[in-house]
């Protein structure tokens, strides 16, 4: 027989491992959802203007992206049609027309867009894309220039990221958490693109 004693010290230790248990967030409900967990994109916004833009009255002629390394011809194509096509979807820009060769110098593109009617040249730049693979995570980056045809400066510079993480499979005490894949780099380049339509349109840095 145990003692009053024993008794209220087993109590004690129990008490003491649920609540360890409990802080550790080892009572989370069981989740066996295999949704990619939805990526975080950060921004920062390097040069804006001083008053508000509305840009959704405006004629754009986008560059397609340059991509760093030999990445280019691989990722460079998508990525133009995924970014134009997010920011026709948030009407972000009255017209957004892409020019068919990114092999002009600025001041050339810059000439050629004016003459055409445009308001603004929209630059894409990635650097090397770091693409996820099993448990290893990934990475992207975008910088987002938006120049004046007819004052030949960057009047935007938004630069964003984001990592691409998948979840391990987590064996607990009390639940278990299933794999989950990494974001892919659509999903990546799709996060950040759309935090940067909600800056361009609402000019929040």
């Amino acid at each position: 027989m145990m003692s009053n004693h024993s008794k209220k010290a087993l109590v004690f230790l129990l008490l003491m491992l649920f609540s360890g248990c409990a802080d550790n967030g080892y009572f989370i409900p069981h989740d066996s959802s295999h949704k990619a967990i939805k990526p975080s994109a950060h921004l920062n916004v390097y040069v804006m203007p001083k008053t508000h833009l509305d840009l959704s009255r405006k004629k754009v002629l986008m560059i397609p992206a340059f991509m760093a390394g030999n990445q280019e011809e691989i990722w460079g194509q998508s990525v133009t049609s995924l970014v134009r096509s997010i920011f026709m979807q948030e009407n972000v820009f009255g017209t957004l027309a892409l020019n068919p060769d990114n092999n002009l110098d600025r001041q050339d593109m810059l000439r050629i867009a004016g003459e055409r009617g445009y308001d603004y040249v929209l630059e894409i730049i990635l650097p090397g894309i770091i693409e996820p693979a099993g448990d290893s995570s990934g990475w992207v980056g975008m910088n987002f220039h938006i120049i004046s045809t007819r004052k030949g400066y960057s009047l935007w510079k938004i630069y964003g990221e984001t990592q691409l993480l998948p979840r391990p499979t987590f064996h607990g005490f009390f639940r278990k958490e299933d794999y989950v894949p990494a974001p892919t780099v659509g999903q990546g380049i799709e996060a950040i693109t759309r935090a940067a339509a909600d800056i361009l349109k609402n000019q929040k840095s």
